[in-house]
């Protein structure tokens, strides 16, 4: 983590093109750099990562997982959605968290994660809002070291008319949500902080 840094990343635990989960992200990326930080976002698809097995891994770290580490580790903030299946975050979003939390050569414990303040994103076509995939991707990120005050973003009843063809919500509540769980979220910066007392 890098807590002087103004950038954040963000990763949709989805890989269908049209995922709502992956829209949803898109609009909380739009209004973190309207606040004057930069993004990366991440599309699991570019990352393709074997499942984790202690096998390949002493064979070698794949490439992806390297690429990934260092994407976080310059990062201040962790945005993540998952659609929810069976009640459980995606199996190609838990994959990677678990290659992730493997510690390699010169790391130290959780170095990836410590400390990040994170959201936790869901959206579905139910009236949940993917409630309970959210929960236990605040589980997960809590054993991995995330700052502990993980903020929520749950869409239930999500469809193609939740969006204009540019993929923005069209509601505007749900835009002035986005607006203010954002502002939260980065009013909750430790240099944002210092900032505002000074």
């Amino acid at each position: 983590m890098n807590i002087n840094s103004k950038h954040i990343t963000l990763i949709s635990g989805s890989l269908r093109n049209e995922s709502f989960n992956t829209k949803v992200l898109k609009n909380i990326e739009k209004e973190i750099i309207s606040q004057g930080y930069t993004t990366t976002f991440v599309d699991l698809n570019d990352y393709p990562i074997p499942f984790y097995n202690e096998d390949i891994e002493l064979k070698g770290v794949p490439s992806n997982v390297f690429m990934l580490k260092n994407i976080i580790v310059n990062s201040s903030g962790l945005v993540i959605s998952s659609p929810e299946y069976n009640g459980e975050i995606s199996a190609v979003l838990k994959n990677t968290l678990d290659w992730l939390s493997r510690k390699i050569a010169n790391d130290t414990p959780k170095q990836n994660f410590l400390g990040l303040k994170t959201i936790a994103v869901g959206a579905s076509t139910g009236k949940n809002g993917a409630s309970k995939s959210i929960e236990r991707l605040q589980v997960l990120l809590e054993r991995l070291g995330v700052d502990k005050n993980i903020l929520k973003f749950s869409l239930a009843k999500c469809s193609s008319d939740t969006f204009d063809d540019n993929n923005n919500f069209l509601a505007n509540e749900q835009k002035d949500i986005i607006k203010n769980l954002i502002f939260n979220y980065l009013g909750s910066f430790d240099f944002n902080k210092e900032a505002l007392s000074n």
